[in-house]
């Protein structure tokens, strides 16, 4: 038998929906001004073996950096450090400024640009390697976008992961 009184019910509290909802740039109404703020949609891959002239090749992008696997270790100045590399690491930048806050239109258009090399993407995993594509914030101010549903699936589909970088101070210039 309950322990509850005739007449009595024990009720749950009503269940609150959640309001908040991400703005969009198809949300909006208004025009961009503001300050610019930089960011770069990037393309990272690592390889146990590929040489990065053989990335390039393969994408029709080029490295604006780029390390050979063996090749003697370098600070980003040049100064020679001890040791060789482990692997070979390739990166392609897209840099962009907005006077708004919308970026996901860089991340749809660098994927479409990738989306003819999907069997070479696909080659790299059972070769040791892997490749992202890389959002990166530069320090100017606010970005806030939704990356859409078909750019995620075209991520999946190329198997690259996603990676963001936030800088808290603005970046000087690459």
């Amino acid at each position: 038998m309950s322990d509850l009184r005739a007449g009595s019910e024990q009720r749950s509290p009503p269940k609150r929906e959640s309001t908040v909802r991400l703005v969009t740039q198809d949300d909006t109404d208004f025009e961009d001004e503001g300050p610019a703020k930089r960011f770069h949609v990037e393309l990272f891959i690592v390889h146990p073996t590929l040489d990065p002239a053989e990335i390039s090749t393969a994408l029709g992008l080029e490295a604006h950096f780029a390390q050979r696997v063996g090749d003697p270790r370098k600070t980003p100045n040049g100064e020679p450090l001890a040791g060789n590399y482990r692997d070979t690491r390739w990166r392609h930048c897209v840099e962009r400024s907005t006077t708004g806050q919308w970026f996901a239109a860089e991340v749809t258009s660098l994927l479409d640009r990738l989306e003819p090399h999907k069997a070479f993407f696909a080659s790299l995993r059972p070769t040791g390697g892997k490749a992202s594509l890389i959002i990166q914030f530069l320090g100017d101010g606010y970005l806030s976008d939704e990356i859409p549903h078909a750019a995620l699936v075209k991520l999946v589909e190329l198997g690259l992961g996603l990676g963001i970088e936030c800088f808290v101070d603005p970046q000087s210039g690459a």
